[in-house]
């Protein structure tokens, strides 16, 4: 007889486990660190700020909004001082501060302005009706 995995619940025990991982397994839903990072993910997709490859660093700051609500509910104040700097950081190469989008902003706003400094070579040349000649 195989011996039973001691981290799944037992019988009888399912109602003492929330559901919520069940029901949306690709989002941790625990507290409210996690769920600040989903709605930040949310908006950020919905603005066109993230796409697919970016996947893996939202699974991290997902990790790092679970281990902070972790933190809490443990009541441990020290843990989250090693969590939030590395999330931080996380967040803004993902583009998810006010920094962070400002400085992408500026940079759109640099590579178009070069853009349109930067003379093209035409084959046609221009012309004017009004100077005929």
């Amino acid at each position: 007889m195989p011996r039973p995995d001691p981290r799944r619940p037992r019988e009888g025990q399912e109602s003492l486990f929330e559901a919520e991982a069940v029901k949306q397994p690709d989002m941790v839903l625990r507290g409210r660190h996690s769920e600040a990072i989903d709605r930040a993910i949310a908006a950020a997709k919905a603005n066109d700020l993230l796409d697919d490859v970016d996947d893996a660093l939202l699974t991290v700051l997902r990790a790092g909004g679970w281990a902070l609500d972790s933190f809490e509910s443990q009541n441990k104040p020290y843990g989250p001082s090693k969590v939030i700097d590395p999330l931080v950081n996380a967040l803004r190469e993902a583009h998810l501060t006010p920094d962070s989008r400002a400085e992408s902003t500026d940079e759109s706003i640099k590579e178009l302005l070069h853009d349109l400094g930067t003379a093209t070579v035409s084959d046609s040349a221009i012309h004017d009706p009004t100077h005929a000649g």
